[in-house]
């Protein structure tokens, strides 16, 4: 599980588009391609997808129009999605901003904005949707420190330490970690405040 790549769907009726993005992504990323909003929306039914980049105008619908859908979409409102677009206007820009856009690249795409845009959307929502589990699990362990458990404490800290390494606050998490194992649970609850209060939101 821990070794899957992350799998970027890219929707544009330019073919030409969709191979170079497919020839700058592969073996980074796993990546489906769809010439349309309806074979877009096959794919996402069917294959997990991490990220999506859309193209602005799409013979079948807008792409402004795919975007509110997915926000709107219990199953795929967690997905990031870049627009790709000629259109950089400024008024564009915050449009998509406006409408929930992760990121915007302008073509012709440099394969380098659009790696970083891509590893930027991705581990940005990998935080967001890892906050809330991490935030609970902080405050067990505030409670079992306080509680003097020492087995739901070593618990918790195995826990945080397999799953949570990734995210950019992993430092903290470490230190946290460390003082829960040598029981320096005054040292715990403070740490966990601070922690909780620059958590991004």
């Amino acid at each position: 599980m821990g070794d899957r790549k992350n799998t970027i769907l890219a929707i544009d009726d330019d073919i030409t588009l969709l191979n170079t993005i497919q020839t700058i992504l592969e073996g980074t990323y796993e990546v489906s391609l769809a010439k349309n909003i309806n074979i877009a929306k096959t794919i996402l039914n069917t294959t997990t997808i991490d990220l999506i980049l859309l193209d602005m105008n799409m013979p079948d619908a807008s792409g402004l129009d795919f975007l509110d859908f997915i926000h709107n979409d219990a199953a795929h409102y967690h997905i990031p999605v870049i627009i790709v677009s000629a259109q950089g206007t400024s008024d564009v820009i915050v449009e998509i901003k406006k409408r929930g856009a992760a990121g915007f690249v302008v073509k012709p795409i440099s394969p380098k904005i659009l790696m970083e845009k891509i590893s930027t959307a991705i581990r940005t929502t990998r935080t967001k949707i890892t906050r809330e589990p991490l935030k609970r699990k902080l405050e067990r362990l505030v409670v079992a420190c306080a509680a003097g458990k020492g087995g739901s404490v070593e618990d918790i800290v195995n826990e945080l330490e397999e799953r949570f390494f990734e995210l950019e606050t992993d430092a903290e998490i470490a230190i946290i970690c460390k003082y829960a194992r040598e029981m320096e649970y005054n040292l715990v609850e403070s740490k966990v405040k601070q922690l909780l209060r620059n958590l991004p939101r």
